[in-house]
């Protein structure tokens, strides 16, 4: 069978979110077809880059993974990014009037390239490199996740005519070194999450970026909303007891950083119950990476396993999406598959355009805004919900079947583009 390689910054069981969740989910749906390793990291925590894993190979569901050393995370990293960048990225809504792009042409110098910068923010993995220089040849290509990451920024340049690039793009500062650059022009295709990404690459790098398409992931579709039988049913009323759920709620689902907007999410939840709405409260699943918040009203799940956290979903009057920088965002995919609306930041043009395209949700911007989509939500009847559900559940099935994307890689992979 061919070989293949995905490549991604961190990889386990433990690890369920974000660009790593879509790499075991990628793997998942492309092992019938290809015999495929994973090339990663031994961290499990994204802060530190700890070396929580063994080096070298291991097996995981059934998939063989290598894991390559790599140093901690180098505190001092804000200094490898050079001035003129982080002034670029303040004034990148400006510059597209005046013409200009947001990011120059590389330079051949490592500090101001963004080289410097790359390897102080980690997992700094030269082994891994060492490893694509070496063996590239034995896989038909090389699938790399996360463009802002040191494996992917210096690995797709190694054997670019193999390399398949899933960027996981957000509007962020280190997106604007303009090593990045050379990392959307390198490879052989590019798959992009959402249409919206696929923009914001052409806005920082031109018009003259390696071919690609919009790829994005599969979602499964659970069962139509209130087909819970009697055992769903007893095991969602465990679930409620067990965490103290006793009124209609708001979910966050994800890691619980204030980089994903949740210091903000609090403030607005807290303001929310000072007005007179009736009972609400925000459950909160993931795993806590800042200060837990102290409000009665505010459930902190942690961890939970699969089944909890869709049961959660189901139940939930909204899932809130509160991060500014998202390229996909799976729990809102999964969200309006469940039938579950969502109401979400209005500054990430990723969450606004689902809203948009699928015609379920709420944006906000403001405090107000926030209010007021939460009490159009919470306040529907059965019958807007249930149009609501069948709206969003319709998009997930047209736009993230399994079938269609496994589909556009298998093209890539075998050289076949034009199907």
């Amino acid at each position: 069978m061919t070989r293949i390689a995905i490549i991604v910054q961190r990889y386990g069981l433990e690890i369920n979110g974000g660009a790593e969740l879509h790499a075991r989910l990628l793997v998942h749906a492309l092992k019938p077809h290809y015999d495929v390793d994973v090339l990663t990291s031994r961290a499990l925590d994204y802060q530190v880059w700890d070396q929580h894993y063994p080096t070298g190979e291991q097996w995981v569901e059934g998939c063989r993974v290598l894991r390559f050393d790599h140093p901690p995370r180098d505190r001092s990293r804000r200094k490898y990014m050079p001035l003129r960048h982080k002034l670029r990225f303040k004034l990148r809504r400006w510059l597209p009037r005046l013409g200009l792009q947001a990011v120059r042409h590389p330079t051949a110098n490592d500090a101001d390239d963004g080289i410097d910068y790359l390897r102080a923010q980690g997992p700094t993995m030269d082994g891994l490199i060492d490893y694509l220089r070496g063996h590239s040849t034995e896989y038909a290509a090389l699938i790399f996740m996360t463009a802002r990451f040191h494996p992917t920024a210096l690995g797709v340049l190694v054997d670019p005519a193999r390399s398949i690039l899933v960027p996981t793009l957000h509007d962020e500062k280190a997106m604007y070194l303009p090593h990045f650059h050379r990392v959307f022009r390198a490879p052989r295709w590019i798959m992009y999450n959402t249409r919206a990404e696929q923009a914001v690459a052409r806005q920082l790098y031109g018009e003259d970026l390696a071919p690609g398409e919009v790829g994005g992931v599969g979602i499964h579709m659970p069962a139509a909303p209130g087909a819970l039988d009697a055992e769903g049913e007893q095991r969602w009323a465990q679930t409620a007891e067990r965490h103290g759920i006793d009124a209609p709620y708001l979910l966050y689902v994800g890691r619980v950083d204030t980089s994903k907007g949740c210091g903000e999410l609090f403030d607005n939840f807290d303001r929310l119950r000072r007005r007179s709405m009736g009972p609400v409260q925000l459950v909160v699943c993931g795993q806590l990476f800042m200060q837990p918040p102290r409000h009665a009203d505010i459930v902190l799940t942690g961890f939970v396993s699969d089944q909890e956290r869709d049961d959660l979903i189901a139940h939930a009057g909204a899932l809130v999406v509160p991060s500014r920088h998202e390229s996909l965002s799976l729990v809102l995919l999964e969200s309006l598959a469940a039938g579950c609306p969502v109401i979400v930041n209005r500054h990430s043009e990723v969450l606004r355009q689902h809203v948009l395209d699928s015609g379920v949700g709420e944006c906000y911007d403001t405090f107000e805004d926030f209010a007021a989509s939460a009490a159009r939500i919470l306040g529907a009847d059965s019958a807007t919900r249930l149009t609501q559900a069948q709206h969003g559940r319709r998009y997930v099935q047209e736009h993230y079947d399994w079938g269609r994307i496994v589909a556009k890689y298998r093209r890539v992979i075998d050289g076949d583009r034009t199907g």
